[in-house]
């Protein structure tokens, strides 16, 4: 087994200007193994990473990072890597990848169709695009503070249902970037997964988070084109573990458009589950995650008005 070492402080435009901000971990360690495989284990002809189960021990800060990487097992069609990301001298995350090469996979395969039930109502991408809003869907971004937890995610933007799925234990949300240049990549999926599982938020009434709440303030706001106000929350959801299998990979060019379905079984004891399904644009299943979460008490952070945000580069 062969140890390699990593250096990452950027993934490109779309991670630059959060780099390391928490729930992006995976993409600089996709990153760094789809290095690896390109550079010291080009011979194997693996560059697909399809497989991640990583453990969260810490959270990370803004600044730079390493991946370790440990060559576990190196086969004919699949190989597999473990992980470590640290920062300041501590294991941050930790875990394993397999590659393959998707173009190249056979075997036995069973042509079926993604079934979600419910099923999310149909999404019109060019009038999401233009106006935020269709006539199923309602656009909304998450407004900065410098001390809110939420900043990765202010470089996306949400459509959530007007609609609301009636199950509590289920979200559904479309997300792109903010910026208009910016396409999700097969990389940052891992990421992307880690994006929007707040289904205990369902479960407090008068949290502006939940499936009822969220619609009517983002639809408030973009019929009178006013600013929504107080998009605080007193809880977090950092995550323990996740598992990600990837089913497809995105076009090299990227997608604008992903649709995240993120369901609980159980909320217990201050802890709960989530499974992620991943869809493109064609409902096409992309990829599918589960998780491991806690429900931590967080500080409050004040209220602050959403503008509406500026196409421009991140």
């Amino acid at each position: 087994m062969e140890a390699r070492k990593a250096e990452a402080t950027s993934l490109g435009k779309a991670i630059e200007a959060s780099l390391i901000k928490p729930r992006l971990q995976l993409c600089i360690v996709v990153s760094a193994i789809q290095q690896h495989f390109r550079s010291t284990l080009q011979q194997y002809d693996q560059p697909d990473t399809f497989d991640i189960a990583a453990v969260y021990l810490r959270p990370a800060t803004t600044g730079k990072v390493i991946v370790d990487l440990e060559d576990v097992k190196l086969g004919a069609s699949i190989s597999t890597v473990h992980f470590t990301l640290r920062q300041n001298g501590k294991n941050i995350v930790v875990g394993y990848a397999s590659n393959t090469n998707l173009k190249l996979a056979t075997g036995i395969s069973h042509l079926s169709s993604t079934t979600l039930d419910p099923r999310p109502a149909p999404a019109n991408f060019i009038r999401l695009k233009n106006n935020g809003m269709d006539a199923n869907w309602v656009g909304f971004t998450i407004p900065y503070h410098p001390m809110s937890f939420l900043k990765p995610v202010t470089h996306f933007q949400f459509f959530s249902p007007i609609n609301a799925p009636a199950q509590n234990n289920i979200t559904d949300v479309w997300i792109r970037f903010a910026s208009a240049q910016e396409k999700f990549t097969t990389v940052m999926l891992g990421s992307i997964a880690d994006h929007w599982h707040r289904m205990p938020e369902n479960y407090l009434p008068q949290s502006k988070w939940n499936n009822v709440q969220l619609p009517k303030i983002a639809l408030q706001a973009a019929n009178t084109g006013s600013v929504i106000q107080g998009y605080s929350t007193s809880y977090r959801y950092p995550t323990l573990s996740l598992h990600l299998e990837i089913k497809k990979k995105l076009p090299p060019e990227g997608t604008q458009f992903l649709f995240i379905r993120a369901q609980s079984n159980e909320i217990k004891n201050g802890r709960f589950d989530a499974n992620i399904t991943i869809l493109d644009e064609n409902l096409e299943l992309v990829a599918l995650s589960h998780q491991v979460c806690l429900v931590t008490k967080g500080a409050q952070i004040p209220d602050v008005g959403m503008e509406p945000r500026k196409r421009g580069k991140l």
